[in-house]
């Protein structure tokens, strides 16, 4: 019976975590990865997020933003975070652009932001442009919902509100 669980244990845990960078490996030298968020109608801040594989961080201004320039450093357990959350977001199997009806979006909104991230890791490249007006049907979520929680996850776990407005 001991066994069982043990077995069972061992098959969840490797379940959760598949093709994230396990704890014990080094991150990928050429692990780049950016975002970059643009104006809109209102008051949306504009800036470009890079983080590098070793951690780290370089956070440029442009419009309603506290800060234009500044660099932190992130620990390699939020790095390996930032690269199981593109893996969570199936990343690589996203299009390339989210942009209007002809990309698949349900319903495209005026005067919202642009989001284009990035990713480069293992000598794999993908790269996608995400327009904030592309929306779900009724308005809920900005489409793709996994695309967009990805986008804040980045600012989250890098803390990018603390050089906003």
């Amino acid at each position: 019976m001991r066994s069982f669980f043990k077995l069972f244990f061992l098959a969840i845990s490797l379940g959760c975590c598949a093709g994230a960078v396990p704890a014990q490996e080094p991150i990928p030298e050429d692990t780049l990865i950016t975002l970059q968020r643009s104006t809109c109608l209102g008051t949306c801040p504009d800036y470009t997020l890079t983080i590098s594989g070793k951690g780290n961080v370089t956070f440029n201004g442009r419009f309603f933003v506290k800060v234009t320039e500044a660099k932190a450093k992130l620990a390699p357990k939020k790095v390996r975070a930032l690269i199981a959350a593109f893996e969570t977001a199936s990343f690589f199997s996203l299009q390339d652009q989210y942009r209007t009806s002809k990309d698949g979006c349900p319903e495209v909104w005026t005067d919202n932001p642009m989001v284009n991230t990035s990713i480069r890791i293992n000598g794999r490249s993908k790269a996608i442009s995400h327009y904030h007006g592309c929306q779900s049907g009724d308005g809920s979520f900005i489409y793709p919902k996994a695309l967009t929680e990805l986008e804040d996850q980045i600012d989250h776990i890098v803390g990018t509100k603390k050089w906003l407005k």
